[in-house]
């Protein structure tokens, strides 16, 4: 066992001896707080699974985003547990219209919405409580540390003011509860693979709370020579003085450290032709470390009984640093040429928001300010290969037979950029119950912003500065007291980072959709059909020209039809299925497919639980999934590489011996299909785990 793993272990007794004996575990609801569930309220969004009562306002969807947003939804601590979360990727499978992005060398999340992506380099966007959560760059989520993820789709996901026509992502922290409760849950699985969690919380006082999580995971990997080691501690506090007034920090310290790792290559265009553990960097080029810290402190102040205001700020910073082998270029079917990297990145990232919230008559207006200042550093040092014809060291591997220890080539300096943002936002939004059954609501945002970015090779400065409005509209119609239709238009604008092959900044991401759809919801079950119509403009992409770079798509539309389901049977058994049909096309003739990279056509997951517990808590679960995903682009280079379809299933079983022990084992990709997960290009294509089986013993005090 690791130092990081055996220190969360050695944690458990001291927090377990700082609670009453009788502390609950903290994945049941409160006793005397009512769990919601998806039979709860209509003007609420749906909610997977089962959803502890008392969560903090401060840190998710408002009031008018969960009446109008039918297509969205929440996934559930209890969810996020049974399927198997272990990544942000497994938790957004269980709803329609997500797809696996470029994964930077296994040391980000990120993902696709609609067939809308994030750049190559830097990522989706997703925010944590709120508040935009990888603004420049951040570490792979931790599932420790997570309540719950809300998936706000369309133009009416608000949050906060920010909409994006295909959706947001938010994850809500975990924070106190004045019940206590604590357990550590120790798992072991294939590859050597151990995790330790530990969370506890309860009252310090009557009036605040307080909560610690605490999570350590070492892993010999699947992929050869590719280990992790990651470590988060968050600590959290909630101090309540009266009824009307909440204030919560939660901190957030995160170490990620792996083998940089840019996957495999495609051999005549099959993505699935090399050994899937196969390793073409070097193992001597030791760990990239990721070290991420948040600080965030929220508040909720309600004025009376109809009106209150709601605000936070939260300060992050964080370094990436480490030595890769990357490949680069492949000759013969079957030598790599390869390139040698370094990467010292460093992120420095303010953020506030207060919202004045409240009711008039028949209406829900709210007007909110907002702003970040952001320092990021790039710092890239890099050697091409060279042409053996002409005397130059290819720094090249065999992919079928991979030799190790080359002597690396000397680094020369390539990308060394600052960038510096000052952005500052006015919103207003209103939602207006027009009648017993139609409602209707729109909002408008302004945003003054300025960015530079300096090259401090050539001392060159790029500047950006505008001040535009943005604007959103929505309706829905309560057709029967179980069947609503909605309709909602939006834009948005997104600042892009970086520099293309020129060294030239980027112009901001800018675009503009609707949706429409139907949606039903009757004691138990829960569907929604959503169409979407979405085109957005300057979108990154890797270059066709060289991947090296980023480059802007001229357009983007994605246009489709998703479906959502969920269904509970008697008190057992809980049913989530979905579909999405994404057509997501390029209209820009500089690329050699208009397909959008890795984005498929059809998508759909089934999961499955079953839960047979007695009075006392004891019993058994079971949960199984299948996931299906078509063939995607695999690359957008002259070389287009079509990465396969594949069905990929998963199933657990769990036993509760007691409300204090329980017992359980899960396996991931159960049937070990092989697969592609995602590309960057048909060099750089990640493939898929192979089967991971994991037992683990949760016990609470």
């Amino acid at each position: 066992m690791s130092n990081s793993v055996r220190v969360a272990a050695l944690l458990l007794p001291f927090l377990a001896c700082a609670l009453p004996a009788h502390a609950r575990t903290t994945e049941e609801p409160p006793a005397g707080e009512t769990a919601e569930d998806s039979e709860g309220a209509k003007d609420e969004i749906v909610v997977l699974g089962t959803r502890r009562a008392g969560q903090d306002r401060t840190l998710s969807s408002d009031a008018a985003t969960q009446i109008m947003s039918q297509s969205s939804r929440s996934i559930e601590r209890d969810i996020l547990t049974a399927a198997g979360a272990y990544r942000l990727s497994d938790a957004l499978e269980l709803v329609s219209g997500v797809s696996n992005q470029n994964n930077r060398g296994g040391v980000m999340d990120n993902f696709a919405i609609r067939g809308f992506l994030g750049t190559p380099d830097g990522g989706a966007e997703y925010y944590v409580d709120g508040f935009l959560a990888n603004r420049g760059m951040a570490p792979p989520r931790d599932p420790a540390t997570t309540e719950r993820v809300e998936l706000l789709k369309g133009p009416a996901g608000a949050l906060f003011g920010d909409i994006d026509p295909a959706g947001r992502v938010n994850l809500v922290s975990k924070t106190p509860s004045f019940t206590p409760a604590a357990h550590a849950t120790f798992t072991y699985g294939s590859f050597d693979t151990r995790r330790v969690e530990v969370d506890a919380t309860g009252p310090i006082s009557g009036t605040l709370a307080a909560r610690i999580v605490v999570a350590a995971e070492d892993s010999n990997g699947w992929r050869d020579f590719v280990r992790l080691e990651r470590q988060v501690v968050a600590p959290s506090l909630t101090w309540r003085p009266s009824d009307a007034v909440r204030l919560t920090y939660v901190g957030e310290i995160t170490r990620f450290d792996t083998l940089f790792d840019r996957g495999i290559p495609a051999i005549r265009g099959d993505a699935n032709a090399v050994r899937r553990s196969a390793y073409f960097g070097e193992p001597n080029d030791g760990l990239t470390h990721f070290r991420n810290q948040r600080h965030q402190l929220t508040g909720l102040f309600d004025l009376s009984d109809d009106w209150s205001i709601n605000g936070g700020v939260v300060w992050r910073t964080g370094t990436l640093k480490g030595l890769s082998s990357d490949q680069s270029r492949l000759v013969d079917n079957r030598t790599l040429w390869r390139q040698r990297r370094s990467r010292d990145f460093a992120v420095d990232d303010w953020s506030a928001r207060v919202e004045l919230s409240g009711r008039i008559g028949n209406h829900r207006p709210s007007f909110g300010m907002k702003g970040y200042i952001l320092d990021y550093a790039e710092r890239w040092m890099r050697r091409n290969p060279g042409n053996p014809a002409t005397g130059g060291n290819p720094y090249a591997i065999d992919v079928f037979n991979p030799v190790y220890g080359q002597r690396p080539p000397t680094l020369l300096p390539f990308t060394n950029n600052r960038e510096n943002r000052w952005s500052g936002t006015l919103y207003a939004q209103d939602l207006w119950e027009a009648t017993d059954r139609l409602t209707l609501g729109g909002g408008v945002r302004f945003d003054a912003y300025r960015q530079r970015i300096q090259n401090n090779r050539t001392g060159q400065i790029g500047r950006t500065v505008d001040q535009p409005f943005h604007f959103r509209l929505e309706a829905k119609y309560q057709a029967t007291d179980s069947i609503a239709v909605h309709a909602n238009w939006g834009e948005n604008f997104v600042l892009n980072s970086g520099t293309d092959r020129f060294g030239q900044g980027f112009a901001p991401e800018s675009g503009k959709g609707y949706e429409v759809g139907i949606a039903g919801r009757w004691p138990g079950v829960d569907l929604a059909a959503t169409w979407f119509d979405i085109r957005k403009q300057g979108i990154l992409t890797n270059d066709p020209v060289d991947a090296n770079f980023l480059a802007p798509v001229g357009s983007l539309r994605s246009r489709g039809i998703e479906f959502d389901g969920s269904l509970r049977i008697a008190q057992h058994w809980q049913v989530v299925a979905n579909y999405a049909w994404s057509h997501a096309r390029v209209d820009d003739s500089a690329f050699p497919t208009d397909r959008a990279l890795n984005v498929p056509d059809h998508s759909g997951t089934l999961f499955a639980l079953g839960r047979f517990l007695d009075d006392d808590g004891r019993g058994v679960s079971v949960s199984a999934g299948l996931g299906y995903v078509g063939d995607r682009a695999g690359s957008i280079e002259r070389d287009y590489v079509v990465l396969p379809a594949y069905v990929k299933a998963k199933a657990s079983i769990e036993y509760a011996l007691s409300p204090r022990l329980t017992v359980r084992a899960e396996a991931d990709n159960l049937f070990d299909e092989r697969y592609a997960q995602s590309s960057y290009s048909r060099v750089w294509i990640f493939p898929g785990q192979p089967r991971m089986v994991r037992v683990s013993v949760r016990i609470a005090s």
